[in-house]
């Protein structure tokens, strides 16, 4: 999946799944080619209304799963997510990116340590991922309603 320019939220998150600030410039290293690899691979399943479906199976399979193996399910999920608004965020600047990239590694990290201490906080680490993307896309409306584009600069 190549990313493309869309116009509005409405357009990122149907099922046109399309993106990015900015277009992403074309890849100068080895560092930018794998970055767009990475996007390539991962945003079938992680941008737009098919996003919402992968992480409902990935919340039923953790359910099924149990304690603690429900967690580490989590954490690997949380990790590609993370990862991925990581390299998004280099390769097109997205504002929501700096937010979500952020803190879905803190909820990764949150699904290891009660993964490792056996304790079950499945509901808490899913409504963290809620809310992080909550905050991330409020963040980026704001940027985008004061600044006049979701691509974060300084």
């Amino acid at each position: 999946m190549t990313q493309r320019r869309v116009s509005s939220w409405r357009e990122q998150w149907t099922c046109v799944g399309g993106a990015c600030a900015p277009e992403a410039s074309p890849a100068r290293n080895g560092f930018e080619r794998m970055l767009d690899a990475y996007i390539g691979l991962t945003a079938p399943i992680l941008r737009g209304c098919y996003s919402v479906l992968f992480a409902g199976a990935v919340f039923v399979a953790s359910l099924l799963l149990g304690a603690p193996a429900s967690l580490w399910l989590s954490a690997v999920y949380f990790l590609a997510f993370a990862s991925y608004c990581f390299s998004n965020f280099v390769r097109c600047r997205e504002a929501h990116c700096v937010v979500t990239g952020s803190g879905w590694a803190l909820v990764r990290a949150a699904s290891l340590v009660g993964a490792l201490l056996g304790r079950p906080s499945q509901g808490e680490v899913w409504i963290a991922f809620v809310v992080v993307a909550v905050l991330g896309h409020g963040f980026e409306g704001a940027w985008r309603a004061t600044r006049g584009t979701n691509a974060f600069h300084l």
